[in-house]
């Protein structure tokens, strides 16, 4: 039988396989003693070797570090930032922490780990902390000095010699604002002093391309511009195409110009053309009667229109207007083509009340008077809107708007002081005070007509020349009284006044519409005064009935 190997060639064996072993964890604790509290060999920080550094010099070096700026440059450029402007924060203590832990994976027992921790290199990240919001505000600044704008090149016409003189391109820049902050992360981290800041070139034209720009211009100022379309032709000589040829680069490649606009310019001078061509549409003119029939009461009241003889005196007629916008991309399409004629793009303007509706105007469909004292300063107030409103005519489907209609009362338009409710209930004297009651006239005519309306305020005070529940303050231009003409045919206001009242009368034709006002009674208002709901009741020509109401609030006046 074979033998095994003899004791002592057993022992010797091994000793040589563990020889190497001992070797290296010696080596390891010889170097773990002699490196105690040291970075091992082969340690870097920021790309430094930190090999044998002490707890004491790694946080000197790490305090240098940390306020060390760094020099951003770029096209001649440059800039100095620091790691605090650019909201970049190292922790030291954790740093040198991290750096004497390198290498050291655990007690002896981790004799293949630490071995290679001890010859091994490696790169230690600092631990820090980076505002988000500070490098990227640093990022801007920084782009803000290095960026340049691309000047696709420009020409200059003489005015006076019509010489077109041409100004060379220059090529812009972009800084690539996610790389540069990157960069400067990095640096600041490394401690790098310097370094060149990331941009994107943008393309422009050559200097021959420009020059072919300024040649196209040169050929097209030998030519009028005619431009038709709107009556007799208009013709733009040199000084004025002088004023709006520009040099033109594309929105999506500067490097491509040619013979354009300057679209301000263009704009201003279509606006001239148009404010002496435009003609606008003619409205027809109509003769009523200023009053037909008076309407006054304050409680249940029932209104029915009645025939009326309404003519037409004056027929409308279409007008034209020249479209702005259009006419401009016309006028620069000739330019850019190099034609010398234009077509200005004319829109029919027709009026708002065609002959044929006016003339089915025949009836008296609303109408109301209120009463005054004679010789008041209010009076000349009411009289003065009364005649501003006289002959107004609302298309179908159109809304009347009183403010809109008189504007603001002046004294420059004949109106005086007279007294109005003010803040707090109180009563004051005010330029066209007392036109409230034209106001709510015309609300009780529109009102009785069987019209919508749409915007209407009573009284805070309850006056008594008037409907209690059925009128309509007016102040300009916080308050309104608006109606909208909801009939197939156009409303034509008529007004009449006198030494003692006013009268407002609606012509149209409502299709027969019987309106009844019904009040009820007035409730005693909790620190008020009365309170009162009045249901209109609108009868239809084809027999449909509809109801609306509205509930007025009263507050008490001074005693």
């Amino acid at each position: 039988m074979p033998r095994g190997p003899k004791p002592q060639n057993w022992r010797r064996r091994s000793a040589v396989l563990l020889a190497p072993i001992l070797l290296v964890a010696l080596s390891v604790v010889m170097l773990r003693i002699v490196y105690t509290d040291r970075a091992l060999p082969g340690t870097h920080l920021a790309g430094v070797n930190v090999e044998g550094d002490s707890s004491a010099s790694l946080k000197e070096r790490m305090t240098r570090l940390k306020a060390s700026p760094v020099t951003v440059y770029a096209a001649g450029k440059q800039l100095r930032i620091t790691p605090v402007d650019a909201g970049y924060e190292q922790d030291v203590e954790a740093t040198v922490d991290r750096v004497l832990d390198a290498g050291r994976d655990g007690p002896l027992f981790g004799l293949v780990k630490s071995a290679r921790g001890v010859f091994e290199s490696r790169e230690v990240a600092p631990a820090d902390r980076v505002d988000a919001a500070k490098i990227d505000a640093t990022s801007r600044r920084v782009a803000r000095l290095i960026n340049r704008e691309t000047f696709p090149g420009a020409i200059d016409i003489d005015p006076s010699t019509y010489e077109v003189n041409v100004q060379g391109p220059r090529k812009g820049r972009t800084v690539n604002r996610p790389a540069l902050k990157g960069q400067l992360v990095e640096a600041l981290r490394s401690g790098k002093e310097e370094f060149r800041v990331p941009f994107d070139p943008r393309p422009v034209a050559k200097v021959s391309a420009v020059r072919k720009v300024a040649d196209d211009a040169r050929a097209f100022l030998q030519q009028d511009l005619v431009i038709t379309g709107a009556g007799e032709p208009i013709v733009w000589g040199k000084e004025t195409l002088a004023s709006f040829l520009r040099l033109r680069s594309s929105t999506k490649d500067r490097s491509k110009v040619r013979l354009g606009s300057d679209e301000p310019r263009l704009i201003e001078l279509v606006a001239g053309i148009a404010k002496a061509r435009d003609r606008p549409p003619r409205e027809p003119s109509f003769a009523a009667p200023s009053k037909l029939a008076t309407l006054d009461g304050k409680g249940a009241v029932t209104w029915r229109s009645r025939a009326a003889r309404v003519s037409v005196t004056r027929a409308g007629f279409s007008g034209r207007t020249i479209d702005r916008e259009e006419a401009v991309i016309a006028i620069a399409d000739a330019v850019r083509t190099g034609r010398h004629t234009a077509k200005l793009p004319v829109k029919l303007a027709k009026p708002k009340v065609t002959q044929k509706a006016a003339e089915k105007v025949d009836s008296l469909i609303g109408t109301f008077t209120t009463r005054y004292e004679s010789g008041q300063p209010r009076v000349t107030n009411i009289r003065r809107m009364a005649r501003t409103v006289d002959g107004t005519v609302i298309a179908p489907g159109a809304q009347f708007d009183l403010n809109a209609v008189v504007g603001e009362r002046t004294s420059a338009k004949g109106y005086v002081k007279a007294p109005f409710i003010g803040d707090g209930n109180k009563i004051v004297p005010s330029i066209g005070g007392g036109v409230s009651q034209f106001s709510t006239t015309m609300y009780n005519a529109a009102y009785f007509a069987g019209l919508r309306v749409d915007t209407h305020q009573p009284h805070s005070l309850y006056i008594s020349r008037y409907p209690p529940g059925r009128e309509a303050t007016l102040d300009f231009p916080s308050i309104d009284l608006k109606w909208t003409n909801d009939t197939d045919v156009p409303v034509v206001v008529r007004t009449f006044t006198d030494s003692r009242s006013v009268t407002v009368s609606l012509y149209g034709d409502n299709g027969g519409r019987t309106v009844t006002a019904k009040p009820g009674p007035r409730q005693p208002l909790a620190g008020g005064d009365f309170e009162i709901k009045v249901t209109r009741t609108v009868k239809y020509g084809d027999g449909r009935t509809a109801d609306d109401s509205f509930t007025s609030k009263y507050a008490k006046g001074d005693e």
